[in-house]
């Protein structure tokens, strides 16, 4: 299950990951945000306060515990998490309050069928465990513990989730792939037909699909993704594609099946 998951990727460290863990009672309700780049919008949206500005006319599933981020990260070049700093303009500010490299999460090599760039970066194939400080003037302060595990979103569904029977309350697909000029071959399109599978509830998309190459090497590699989406969705929430992301509008949809 969820604690599973977290357990493994925090192998024998003794830091915040795993009093995390041994102090959470039950399974955690976690947030998985698939090529998520350098974006940490998704704990300012998924955030309590967020749900209680902009309310929908059903019941919201409650919000995730933290989030798990995966991407592969080939930025080489990059500053991400050299500074404490995430993300500041005059209405909000995202910084690193505390960070904790977990074990090597022994994924590799990368697959030149999904990514541009298979030879990864120093980041890739890394994992570290963030706790996130929020200061919006919009939505006030908070906190939120989130884990980046740097590596292929489809290898790390197929040989960590799957393994562990991880559970994810949440998915997010924004910009999926190469959408922050990484370099994939896959836009997602299999992400829906996990939706069962991971026991997800909420799905946050902006709709954008087709096929690729490495979508379809996807459904290949890993066989326990199912080949049509198994879930119902209803869509409660719409926002403007220039709030999140800038690729269409984003939409919140319920999970049912």
């Amino acid at each position: 299950m969820s604690i599973q998951l977290l357990t493994e990727l925090n192998g024998s460290k003794k830091g915040a990951l795993k009093k995390f863990i041994d102090t959470f009672k039950g399974e955690p309700r976690i947030a998985w945000y698939p090529s998520a780049g350098v974006d940490f919008r998704a704990l300012l949206y998924l955030s309590p306060q967020y749900a209680a500005s902009d309310p929908v006319n059903v019941e919201e599933p409650q919000t995730p515990d933290i989030f798990l981020f995966t991407d592969y990260f080939p930025w080489d070049k990059s500053d991400f998490l050299d500074s404490r700093v995430i993300y500041s303009d005059e209405r909000t500010e995202i910084f690193v309050e505390h960070i904790e490299e977990l074990p090597r999460l022994n994924l590799l090599p990368l697959h030149p069928e999904l990514v541009d760039f298979p030879n990864g970066s120093r980041a890739t194939d890394r994992a570290v465990f963030l706790t996130i400080k929020v200061i919006s003037k919009v939505l006030g302060t908070f906190s939120y513990p989130v884990i980046y595990a740097f590596a292929e979103n489809e290898t790390f569904y197929c040989k960590k989730m799957i393994p562990f029977k991880a559970r994810m309350s949440h998915v997010i697909h924004i910009r999926y792939g190469g959408g922050l000029g990484g370099g994939g071959k896959a836009t997602g399109i299999w992400i829906p037909n996990v939706l069962k599978s991971l026991g997800s509830e909420m799905f946050i998309t902006d709709d954008h699909y087709s096929m690729q190459s490495g979508d379809e090497f996807a459904f290949k590699f890993c066989p326990y993704i199912p080949s049509e989406c198994e879930s119902v969705l209803t869509l409660i929430r719409n926002i403007m594609g220039e709030a999140w992301g800038n690729y269409g509008d984003v939409k919140w949809y319920l999970v049912g099946y």
